[in-house]
C-alpha cells in the first residue's frame, strides 16, 4: 500500500501508457482486451478519487520523475489538477463502456482500446506535469490519439467517411499550429527565464515584476499561451473546428471533447493567468474578459440556427466554455485591483460552472448517440416523438438540458448563479448583464432541441425508428451522468467548497511554489 502511495501521481500516467500497447498486442481476442480495458478504466477513476483524497487531507503532492533534480521533471498533484484527473478518469470510463456497443467491432477491436488509453494518458499527464516542456509533449500525446479516434467508424452508419476525414484534418491543423506556438513560446520562455519548471518560472517573474524589470517581450510570450490554450478551448476566433469535428466524430468521443478536452484550454489558462503570469493580470484581464463575452453570445447565437442535434451542442459547448472565462477574467481584473476575496469567489463559482458544464455536457453527447442509434439521422427536423422510443434517453436529454439552461434543481442552476452573484458583488455589471440576456439564449435552443426531438410525432415520410433496443452499455453511462448532475444541484455542497478550495490555491499559489521547490529530492 505504502508503495502504491508513494507513486500514486505517476501511477495514472503510466497505466494508460503500459496499456496502449498490450491491447494491440491483445487484439486477436477482443473479448480479454475488452476486460482488460474496462478493469484498468475503473482501477484508474479508483486511483484518481485515491489521488483527490490524499490531495485534500494531506496537501500537494510533488513527485520527481527521475533523479534529475530541484529544477527536472516534475509530477504536481495539486486540488485543481488532481480533480481534472477525476473528470478525466470519470468521463473517460463511462465512454469507454458506452463504447463497446457504439463503436464498430473493427475499430473497437484494432486500434481503439489503444488510442483511448494513450489520450487518457496524454491528458493526465497534462493535468498533472509541473513541467511546461512536458506539458506540451503531452498536449502532442493526446492530440494525435484524439484525432485518431475521430475517425472511429460507429455502427449507425449516418456520418460519412469524407466527413470524418475533413473535420479531423481541420482539428490537427488548428492544433499542430498551435502546438508549434506553444513550442515557440515556451522556448522563448526558457531562454528568458532559464527554466522550464512552472513553479520556478512564477518565482522569477514575480522577482522581476517586483522589481520593474520585466521585459516587454515577456508580455507577448504570455498571450502566445493565451493564444494556444484559447484555441484548445474553442474560444473565439479560435473555436470554428469544434462545430465541425462533433457532428463527425462517435458521440463518446464527443463526450471526451466537450467534457474533458477543451477544459484542457480552461486549464492551461489557469495555470498562466494566476500562475506563472500572475503580475500581468491587470493587461490579459480585459482581454480574456472581452474574449469571453463575445464566445458566449457567438455560440448561444450559432446553437439557435442548428438543426443537426450534435452541432447544436456543439455550438453550446463553444457558449458554455465562454461563461467559464467570463469568471476568469473577472477574477484577474479583481485579483489584479487587489480585490482577492472577490478573485477567489468568482473563480470558485467558474471551477464549478467548469465542473457542471463537464459533466452535463458530456452526458447530452452521449445521449445525443443513442438518439442518433434510434433515429437514424442526426437532422432534428426529421424526429419527433421518440419519448415513447427511447423515454430514457428523454429524461435525460431533459435533464442535460435544464442543467446548462440554468434551471434548478440542476447542477447547471448553481453554477449559473453562483457566477452571477459573484460577478454581482464584484460589480461587473455589464459583462452579467450580456452574459444574462445569452442564458436566455441557451434555454431557447435547448429546449427547442428536445421540443424537436422528443415531442409530436415523427413525419410519416421518414419512416419509422429502429427496431434496435439501445443496451444497457448505452443506457447506464447516460443515467449515471445524468444521476451525478442532478444530485450536484440537489447537493452542491462538496462540489462547491472543494472549488472554493481550488480557487484559494489558484489565487495564492505559494502552497504549490512550497511544495515543489522546498522538498526533498528521492
Amino acid at each position: 500500500m505504502s508503495f502504491l502511495m508513494d507513486n500514486l501521481p505517476i501511477f495514472l500516467i503510466a497505466i494508460p501508457l503500459l496499456m496502449a500497447p498490450i491491447t494491440i498486442l491483445t487484439k486477436g481476442s477482443p473479448g480479454l482486451q475488452k476486460v482488460i480495458d474496462i478493469v484498468v478504466g475503473f482501477g484508474l477513476l479508483c486511483l484518481s478519487a485515491l489521488l483527490i483524497t490524499t490531495v485534500w487531507k494531506h496537501g500537494i503532492i510533488a513527485y520527481d520523475v527521475g533523479e534529475f533534480g530541484k529544477y527536472g521533471i516534475v509530477i504536481v498533484a495539486d486540488l485543481l489538477g488532481a480533480g481534472m484527473v477525476v473528470l478525466n478518469c470519470l468521463i473517460g470510463f463511462l465512454g469507454l463502456v458506452y463504447s463497446y456497443d457504439y463503436i464498430e467491432d473493427k475499430s473497437l477491436n484494432q486500434t481503439y482500446h489503444s488510442l483511448y488509453n494513450l489520450m487518457l494518458a496524454g491528458i493526465n499527464g497534462i493535468f498533472l506535469t509541473g513541467d511546461i516542456f512536458n506539458m506540451f509533449v503531452f498536449f502532442e500525446i493526446m492530440l494525435l490519439s484524439s484525432a485518431a479516434l475521430i475517425v472511429s467508424n460507429e455502427n449507425s452508419k449516418v456520418t460519412k467517411i469524407s466527413d470524418k476525414m475533413e473535420a479531423t484534418m481541420k482539428y490537427l491543423v488548428l492544433n499542430i499550429l498551435g502546438g508549434n506556438v506553444m513550442l515557440i513560446a515556451v522556448t522563448s520562455l526558457y531562454a528568458s527565464i532559464g527554466s522550464l519548471n512552472m513553479a520556478d518560472i512564477t518565482l522569477k517573474i514575480r522577482v522581476l515584476a517586483e522589481a520593474g524589470a520585466v521585459p516587454w517581450h515577456l508580455y507577448a510570450v504570455g498571450l502566445l499561451f493565451i493564444i494556444v490554450f484559447g484555441g484548445k478551448a474553442a474560444m473565439f476566433p479560435l473555436h470554428y473546428w469544434l462545430p465541425d469535428v462533433h457532428p463527425t466524430a462517435p458521440s463518446p468521443i464527443s463526450a471526451m471533447l466537450s467534457g474533458v478536452i477543451i477544459k484542457i484550454g480552461a486549464y492551461g489558462i489557469l495555470r498562466v493567468l494566476f500562475m506563472m503570469f500572475a503580475p500581468f493580470q491587470a493587461v490579459y484581464g480585459p482581454v480574456i474578459l472581452f474574449m469571453a463575452l463575445v464566445t458566449l453570445g457567438l455560440g448561444a447565437t450559432s446553437a439557435i440556427g442548428q438543426t443537426d442535434v450534435k452541432r447544436m451542442l456543439a455550438y453550446s459547448s463553444v457558449s458554455q466554455i465562454g461563461y467559464v472565462f467570463l469568471g476568469f477574467g473577472m477574477a484577474a481584473m479583481a485579483n489584479a485591483a487587489g480585490e482577492a476575496e472577490a478573485a477567489t469567489l468568482i473563480l470558485g463559482a467558474s471551477v464549478v460552472y467548469l465542473i457542471n458544464h463537464a459533466l452535463a455536457k458530456s452526458m447530452l453527447f452521449l445521449t445525443s448517440g443513442g438518439i442518433i442509434h434510434t433515429a437514424e439521422t442526426r437532422d432534428m427536423r426529421q424526429m419527433g416523438g421518440m419519448v415513447s422510443k427511447a423515454p430514457m434517453m428523454g429524461v435525460a436529454f431533459l435533464v442535460g438540458a435544464m442543467s446548462i439552461g440554468g434551471v434548478p434543481p440542476m447542477g447547471g442552476f448553481i453554477s449559473k448563479f453562483l457566477l452571477f452573484d459573484a460577478g454581482l458583488r464584484s460589480q461587473f455589471y455589464m459583462p452579467i448583464g450580456i452574459a444574462l440576456i445569452f442564458a436566455v439564449f441557451t434555454l431557447f435552443y435547448m429546449f427547442r432541441g428536445w421540443m424537436l426531438i422528443f415531442w409530436g410525432e415523427r413525419d410519416p415520410q421518414y419512416g419509422e425508428y429502429s427496431h434496435h433496443k439501445l443496451s444497457p452499455l448505452i443506457v447506464a453511462p447516460v443515467l449515471i451522468l445524468a444521476a451525478i448532475v442532478l444530485i450536484l444541484g440537489l447537493y452542491p455542497e462538496p462540489v462547491v467548497q472543494l472549488s472554493q478550495t481550488i480557487a484559494n490555491q489558484i489565487i495564492d499559489p505559494q502552497p504549490y511554489i512550497d511544495a515543489v521547490m522546498v522538498r526533498v529530492i528521492r
